[in-house]
């Protein structure tokens, strides 16, 4: 029986640059479009197609850190040098292992928010940061996973 995986953080890192680790990220998901097809004389059935592939958007958070720097210039420097990236978003476990990386193509940023400021809240100001990408390349799996 396999093990799951236990998660304690996501590392991200786009075009070698570290952005740090994330505490949450959705979005990782590939979904074909499904084209139907109606044959004349075959009434018993629709044939089922898979027409193109798409990806969602992902969305990372985390709490503001001396980390925010590192997304604040990436972010920032993508205004002044438009260009497709690559990224990958590596899943840790408790120790800081490895688990599973997805390497991302043609990575750019959406969007950037902090949350409200409020003196009189108290918990960590979160941040996101949402990116669009192009599709996944070479899944990396560490042998982690059986230990975990």
């Amino acid at each position: 029986m396999s093990e799951l995986a236990v998660q304690a953080g996501f590392k991200v890192t786009i075009d070698n640059c570290p952005l740090g680790t994330f505490a949450k990220c959705e979005g990782l998901k590939a979904t074909y479009a499904v084209k139907s097809y109606e044959e004349g004389g075959q009434n018993g059935y629709v044939h089922q197609l898979p027409g193109r592939l798409s990806y969602e958007n992902i969305t990372l958070t985390r709490a503001v850190s001396t980390e925010s720097l590192g997304l604040a210039t990436w972010f920032s420097a993508y205004q002044s040098m438009v260009k497709r990236s690559t990224a990958r978003i590596t899943v840790m476990d408790p120790a800081g292992e490895e688990v599973v990386t997805w390497n991302l193509m043609g990575v750019f940023p959406v969007s950037w928010s902090a949350g409200a400021l409020d003196a009189e809240a108290s918990g960590a100001l979160i941040e996101t940061l949402v990116i669009a990408h192009e599709g996944f390349f070479d899944l990396t799996m560490t042998a982690n996973v059986a230990s975990l």
